[in-house]
This record gives structure tokens, sequence and C-alpha cells, in this order.
């Protein structure tokens, strides 16, 4: 890890034979996009709605809101489960930004545009960027990994995490997570693949976008901060106050937009709309007694997230372990072990525990999804970390590792077709 200024290098284990020559190929960004989008799209074809528009796609009918110069949803709709009731209008909670992205394809095809097809394009893309990422990583020192070992990292994301359940089912939950995490993933090519101070502006812009899609994504900013400020050290004071500058421009002036979007809505900077969530009906005792975010549901969201293995229990709706579920990731710890003396290894680490914080005190655990799907948000960085972790692991336990995951995820994916069609 030169760049992060590691003591010493770690020898690689070495591999040979088929396997490694074939895993290699998915460690090119084109081959794992087109592989990700070819699965998904023929997982899609088999869902209640198949590749047409569910009935959550309602960042098209925000994106046809704003392309009308309004706010509030135009449209009555039927099904209005997760959106705000305010003054006789519809509106999301959630930040904006996805619709935003979609309002030229919803000029060109309407509110009707299938957010299956789009959502399985952006988790495709995710799996492009891991593998760009990753072979970035590789190039500049932050993580040095083999071919073969990064594409067992972009194919465990792709088809052995809980992105293989919500990529080919649209909705707006599911879009908004897939956007945000491929936002970061920008962000992190931005900072580790741009030189200059552009390199700042970009890695702001990114991670702006990413803040305005899921808030809690902005948190990825403290190991990318430590990366640049770290790289750069040598450089004149003067230049990189400028870059930085340059860096933070993008994230004040989304503060400055998403607190006009909430006083233009609900006349308060930071109201969200949250208290007029027409929410589902298990979780209104709850909010009633604690509100929406509360040291009450840690403990709970703690073992549905990371503790609990719900794979083959009436709880699988509610989450699951990580690391039962997805257990390359395990190399983090290792990662975090080995690189211990390493600055941006704790900013790694910080950055994971920021982006937990709002998770670990939120109402819900990501119910209804089979996989601890908020855990997305900290993927990142926490594959950067197994990358530093699994460099002295053998092929064939990774390979062991990618199965369980992908098995455990192709079941619930299968069990999971049944009971998306009751939401």
């Amino acid at each position: 890890m030169p760049e992060a200024s590691a003591t010493q290098p770690i020898p690689e284990a070495s591999d040979s034979g088929l396997a490694k020559r074939f895993l290699e190929l998915f460690a090119q960004p084109l081959i794992a996009f087109a592989t990700a989008l070819i699965i998904y799209l023929l997982r899609a074809r088999f869902n209640a709605y198949g590749w047409n528009r569910t009935e959550y796609a309602f960042f098209n009918y925000l994106a046809d809101a704003f392309l009308h110069g309004q706010l509030a949803l135009r449209d009555n709709l039927e099904q209005v489960r997760d959106l705000v009731i305010y003054e006789g209008r519809l509106y999301l909670y959630w930040p904006p930004f996805p619709a935003i992205v979609l309002m030229p394809l919803v000029a060109i095809f309407g509110v009707g545009l299938s957010d299956v097809l789009y959502t399985a394009v952006i988790g495709a893309a995710t799996a492009g960027l891991f593998a760009w990422l990753l072979a970035l990583a590789d190039r500049h020192g932050v993580a040095p990994l083999s071919a073969s070992r990064r594409a067992i990292l972009v194919l465990t994301m792709a088809f052995g995490s809980v992105q293989l359940i919500l990529a080919p089912f649209g909705t707006v939950w599911f879009t908004a997570q897939l956007l945000g995490l491929a936002c970061v993933l920008l962000a992190a090519i931005a900072a580790i693949g741009i030189r200059g101070s552009w390199g700042y502006f970009l890695t702001g812009f990114a991670l702006a976008c990413a803040g305005g899609t899921r808030n809690a994504l902005v948190f990825n900013g403290l190991w990318l901060a430590y990366y640049l400020l770290r790289r750069d050290w040598a450089r004149p004071l003067v230049w990189r106050l400028r870059a930085v500058a340059m860096g933070l421009v993008p994230l004040l002036v989304l503060a400055v937009l998403t607190g006009w979007y909430n006083v233009a809505r609900f006349g308060k900077p930071l109201e969200t709309g949250l208290q007029w969530h027409n929410m589902a009906l298990e979780f209104v005792e709850d909010y009633e007694r604690y509100g929406f975010f509360n040291v009450h549901f840690l403990p709970i969201n703690f073992h549905y997230q990371f503790w609990g293995y719900t794979v083959f229990s009436d709880d699988r709706w509610k989450g699951g372990g990580l690391f039962w579920m997805t257990p390359v990731l395990l190399g983090a710890f290792a990662g975090w072990w080995i690189w211990r003396r390493n600055g941006l290894t704790w900013a790694l680490v910080a950055s994971c525990l920021l982006i937990y914080i709002p998770i670990g005190l939120l109402f819900g655990t990501g119910y209804i999804t089979f996989g601890p799907r908020y855990l997305l948000d900290m993927m990142v960085p926490l594959v950067l970390l197994t990358a530093l972790g699994i460099r002295r692991w053998p092929l064939w336990l990774l390979l062991l590792l990618l199965l369980i995951s992908c098995a455990t995820y192709i079941y619930g994916s299968w069990q999971w077709w049944e009971i998306f069609r009751l939401l």
C-alpha cells in the first residue's frame, strides 16, 4: 500500500491453472458489467412484474413532477406505501438525485418507464465499477491484489451479496441503494485514478450525488479525504487548500439545495417529511414509541445485520448476518489487522462505523428483504479492507467462500420471488 505509507509489502499467494485464467476475465470492468446485466435481466424476467414497471417506481413520478416544475407528485397513485402525505399532496422522503438522473428518460418514455430495467442496469454498472476500482487500487498500491482475487470480489458483490436480490427487482428502495453505491464507487475511482485538483472536484461531485441519493453515504468522504490528503501531502499548502475547496464545493451545493428542497416542501431545511410518512403498519407501534432513530433499535439491527443466521428461518426477511451470508468479507478483519499501523486502514474502518451509526439507530432492519441491504452503504470501504486482507488466502478457499455466498443468495432470490408479490 505505497500511497498509504505501508511499511512493508506482503507477498501474495501464487496461483496457476485454468481456474485462475477464467477468473481473471471477470476482473475486467466490461465483462463484469455484461455478465451481471445478463444474469440480472434473466432473473428479472421471471419476477411477478417481469420487465415491466413495478408499483413502486416512485422516482419516475418525481422525475415527471420536476419536468412539470413542481415538487409534489402529479398523479394520484393507487399504491402510496412509504410516500409522504402532506396537505393532500404526495411527496417522497428519499433524496431526489435518482429522479434527476431519470428526468431525460421519463421525458422520452413517460412514467411507464421500467424501473426493473434501469435498476438492473445500475446494478450491473456497480459490478463493472467494482472491477474498475479494484484494478486502480492494485495499480496505485492502495490495495495490491491479483486479477483472480479481484475477480472473486467482483463476483461476490454481483452474485454473492444482497445486490443479487436488489438489482433484478426495481422499486424505489432498491434503485436508490444501487445508484448510491454506484456514486460512491465513482467517487473512489476519481480519488484514486485522477491526479490533480480536478480529482478532488470529481470526487466531491460524485460523493454529493451519493449523498443526494442516500444521506449517510457522504460519510465515505472520511476515507476519501484522508487518502487524497495523505497522497498529496508533499504538495504546497496553497495547492492543497485550493484542491480541498474544489472538493467541498459540490458538497456545499448539495447542502444548500437539500435545505431549499425541504423548505419548499415542508417549510424547514431539515424536514424531509418522515413524520407524515405512510409507513407499513408493522412499524407504527415502534415509531410512536421510539421515533425514527433511537438506541433501542441498535441491538435489534446489529443482530439482523451482523450476527443472526436467518437464511432458513422465518426471520430471513428481516435481514441476516453479513459475514455468514457473504463470508469472503471476513477478509476485512484480516486487512484491518495486517495493516493496523496504517492511517488509511483506520480511515476505512472509521468510515464504516460512521456510515453504520444512522443504520444502527434506524427503526427497521431493511425489512422486507433477504440479506442486510442497508449495509450496502458501507460496502466500498469494506471491500477495500477485504482486498487488503485476502492477499495471502489460497484461491481454493476464496472460491469456496464465493460458492457459499452465491448459493446463499441464489436460494434467497428464489424465496424472495414469492414474498415480493405480496408487497
